[in-house]
């Protein structure tokens, strides 16, 4: 049995028969949505945000190595351009702008750029200063510098290169590259480049112990750990190998490699002895030979140390 429809139902009803109309219209009028608050609060959160990206994409992309790498082989590789070849637009890169919106300008700064920038400025800083200090590079010194040093600054691990004065340049160049890799990795250790003469600086090397020139010497406190005498000809096409297999794990063994200064170890040290001394300022008995002096409060019973000499001294004078 049908049932009859209400005339609302009829004019909600597409299919009815009386009804006839069309759904063009239906759409979104965008002459609204430019006018929508809302919409265009939503549409500028999102240009901002994307800016910051691509700032933030930059900053992470501009000492890419892998990025540089892949640009280089894209040139490489690349056809050359004929003069045929159509003209592609450029594609401009988005600029940061030159006034943050106060609207959506976060003070915590949710990418993190300008943290990351102060932190990279302070790395370049701090790597100046440790080049100034004669760290995380290779120094060129003669004999009697580097001996000098060695007496003022006993403290300080050092990793000395002593080539002959007429070395070729070929596995100085190789040596010197690698010894820079290694300090940069190691900012507590020196290293140096020393030329010298068998001939010339023969005293000079009988003070640092070293027996033939060329060789690789490791200097703690002061003094010659070890040294690895240096064959030019056979390591000039293996150096780079060598020094992973075979000259890093003998430095590590001769306790010279540290990336921490001995300033840094020196106040970490004083710091921690400080600390002990703040937790030690409690109670104390007085008494030096006791093992619990500053422990719980407690008190000694019996006769003193000094009681027992002044009588004992007595005994000896009044006899």
């Amino acid at each position: 049995m049908a049932t009859a429809m209400t005339p609302a139902q009829q004019g909600a009803s597409c299919a009815h028969d009386g009804h006839a109309h069309d759904h063009k219209d239906d759409s979104y009028d965008l002459e609204d949505l430019a006018f929508d608050p809302t919409l265009a609060s939503c549409c500028e959160r999102d240009e901002h945000e994307y800016k910051k990206a691509m700032q933030l994409k930059a900053v992470l992309t501009a000492h890419d190595r892998t990025s540089g790498a892949v640009r280089m082989r894209q040139q490489l590789f690349q056809p050359p351009v004929t003069s045929s070849a159509t003209l592609q637009p450029s594609v401009v890169a988005p600029q940061p702008p030159l006034e943050s919106d106060s609207d959506f300008d976060d003070s915590d700064d949710e990418f993190g750029v300008e943290a990351m920038l102060s932190a990279r400025r302070q790395q370049l800083q701090q790597a100046a200063q440790d080049a100034v200090d004669g760290y995380g590079v290779v120094l060129d010194a003669g004999l009697l510098q580097l001996t000098q040093e060695l007496q003022n600054e006993p403290q300080v691990p050092r990793v000395v290169l002593v080539v002959d004065c007429c070395e070729e340049s070929g596995f100085l160049r190789i040596m010197r590259g690698e010894m820079a890799a290694v300090a940069r990795r190691f900012l507590g250790t020196k290293f140096y480049v020393v030329r010298a003469s068998c001939e010339r600086d023969d005293d000079e090397l009988r003070q640092l112990r070293l027996s033939s020139v060329p060789s690789l010497a490791a200097f703690r406190r002061g003094e010659r750990v070890d040294s690895i005498v240096l064959d030019p000809k056979a390591l000039l096409t293996e150096l780079e190998v060598l020094w992973e297999a075979r000259f890093l794990p003998w430095l590590a063994k001769c306790s010279v490699l540290t990336s921490e200064r001995q300033t840094s170890q020196n106040r970490r040290r004083a710091n921690s002895k400080k600390v002990v001394d703040e937790e030690e300022t409690g109670f104390d008995c007085g008494v030096e030979s006791c093992r619990l002096r500053f422990g719980y409060e407690h008190e000694h019973v019996g006769t003193s140390q000094q009681t027992k000499d002044e009588i004992a001294s007595w005994r000896q004078t009044s006899a």
